[in-house]
């Protein structure tokens, strides 16, 4: 969440509403005390293999002509960079090594994702839009982001590099980011059906290749749904500030240190 007393908007993203979803203690600490926000291995694979994604479909014509060889090293290399960074956490996942699970995630996306992608769109488009909706202090509440690809057609992409296959219904009746960003392709004209259509590309995390297509789609039911919730939690925000705690969920795995940055200074600190 951010506020612009310029513009008198506020801005929120769709990670950051997870975030308060998952524990509202953790969103705030996002607000404010961004220094504490690192990248572990995981991020690390999960940036470099998106480059590797961006770079292919800008630079190719269709999944048939991608030269694969080409890809892996580029996924290898950016992973590294990433990799090299300061601060980076390392997980269970570097008691293995890293290579032969970039180079499976590369080969699942083009063998079993990339032939199923619309080419010719547009990578990382970035946006803005309003929610329609006032906050508590009188501020319009706007959407930001980006989107990893939105094809010809209007229906938009997300590459997600993850630790197991996705649970299908669970991502259709819950998951926020296909409607924040279904609903910007609505709204700006990338789609005139009333029914949006939103495809997670997901790319195992393992040494043997294993990708997985995931179909979301998304209604104005969906968006006026996902508007109310916004504007309530960005009240609840507003009146509690940011200089006290929030409420604190421990309750899921991400309550850790590995998987929560804040974890030293949250129930790690007890």
């Amino acid at each position: 969440m951010r506020l612009d007393p310029q513009e008198q908007r506020i801005y929120v993203r769709q990670s950051w509403l997870g975030d308060y979803l998952i524990c509202p203690e953790r969103s705030r600490l996002g607000v404010a005390m961004p220094q504490f926000r690192t990248g572990s291995d995981a991020t690390a694979i999960g940036t470099g293999v998106h480059s590797a994604i961006e770079w292919a479909l800008n630079s190719f014509d269709n999944a048939g002509s991608i030269a694969y060889e080409e890809m892996k090293q580029y996924a290898q290399d950016e992973v590294k960079k990433e990799l090299s960074k300061p601060d980076i956490k390392l997980t269970k996942i570097s008691d293995s090594p890293i290579e032969p699970t970039v180079e499976a995630m590369v080969h699942s996306w083009v063998t079993e994702i990339a032939i199923d992608v619309e080419w010719g769109g547009t990578t990382e488009l970035g946006f803005r839009y309003p929610s329609g909706l006032l906050a508590s202090n009188g501020y319009e509440i706007w959407y930001e982001g980006t989107m990893d690809y939105i094809d010809p057609n209007g229906t938009i992409w997300d590459w997600k590099t993850a630790g197991r296959k996705y649970y299908a219904n669970e991502k259709q009746n819950k998951a926020y980011q296909p409607t924040v960003y279904c609903q910007f392709a609505k709204r700006n004209g990338h789609s005139t059906s009333d029914t949006q259509t939103f495809k997670y590309g997901v790319m195992i995390r393992k040494e043997k290749p294993e990708g997985q297509v995931v179909d979301i789609t998304r209604t104005e039911s969906d968006y006026r749904w996902l508007n109310r919730q916004t504007q309530v939690i960005v009240n609840n925000a507003l009146q509690s500030g940011i200089t006290s705690a929030w409420p604190m969920n421990d309750q899921g795995t991400l309550c850790s240190a590995t998987w929560c940055n804040y974890w030293s200074i949250c129930k790690g600190s007890c």
